[in-house]
């Protein structure tokens, strides 16, 4: 039994240096600013791999979890906060739904992370359906009677099925549940979360508002647009081509900006 649990301490021990070791991203900011491109773009690699890496690692009976989404949410703030990189190198945004994939894989519940997702994974990466993927994955860890104020992950949820998808079906079925996690909040025992009852009144509006076959081209025109306003590199702007193309609209430069045309 002893040696038992030594094997089961020193795998433990192992796992954890495993973790400490992914964990020591040097700060993206500092590390990029005044390279080269060559060494700008090996560097944003080697941060994929080490985001890979820390998805293959163990998630359970290590206690490790919630300090691993902190790290990587304060690493994600140091990457989506590199101008310097972004302005001299055209970094983009690309390794965002890494970041998140990461930290709601160990910590679901960390709510405050949502908001940053919304923006950075769907606006300035150009992804909504990862997006969307992350917060259906933690929603399946959310319960509004334990997180009172988790009806707005699935407010963000909507807003990416129906701004960038125009998925009216998908956006509606949200709603709904915004509108039903908002009402669980505002009755239940814990801190009346401010505002659930406006917010679950506003999620029913707007699932009613869907329940007719709605037009959603201009919605989804305006969303793209906002992210292509926000692309600073070649890949986002090619999602957000293919991504319009199917709307009839495309990509032209006026006096020196990309713009949302339709086609001719």
């Amino acid at each position: 039994m002893r040696f038992r649990n030594l094997a089961i301490n020193l795998g433990a021990i192992a796992a954890f240096a495993a973790i400490a070791l992914s964990l020591q991203f040097p700060k993206l900011n500092q590390r990029l600013s005044g390279q080269t491109l060559e060494e700008t773009q090996k560097s944003v690699r080697d941060e994929e791999a080490r985001l890979k890496l820390i998805r293959q690692l163990p998630s359970r009976g290590l206690g490790f979890n919630n300090m691993i989404a902190n790290f990587a949410f304060l690493q994600f703030l140091q990457y989506f906060g590199d101008d310097i990189a972004r302005n001299s190198f055209q970094t983009g945004y690309s390794l965002s739904p890494l970041y998140f994939a990461n930290i709601i894989d160990r910590d679901p519940r960390f709510l405050s992370s949502y908001i940053y997702m919304s923006s950075s994974v769907s606006m300035f990466a150009g992804l909504p359906r990862d997006a969307i993927n992350i917060y259906s994955k933690g929603l399946k860890s959310l319960d509004p009677d334990q997180q009172p104020s988790a009806y707005t992950v699935w407010r963000y949820k909507a807003t990416d099925q129906l701004l960038f998808l125009g998925d009216g079906k998908g956006a509606r079925e949200s709603y709904l549940q915004a509108a039903a996690w908002g009402d669980r909040a505002s009755l239940s025992g814990k801190k009346l979360v401010e505002n659930s009852k406006l917010v679950a009144e506003f999620s029913r509006q707007s699932a009613k508002w869907l329940e007719e076959d709605r037009d959603l081209t201009k919605a989804q025109i305006g969303a793209w647009s906002m992210a292509l306003q926000n692309a600073v590199d070649k890949k986002t702007v090619q999602i957000i081509a293919q991504e319009i193309d199917k709307l009839g609209m495309k990509i032209e430069i006026k006096n020196g900006t990309p713009v949302i045309v339709p086609k001719q």
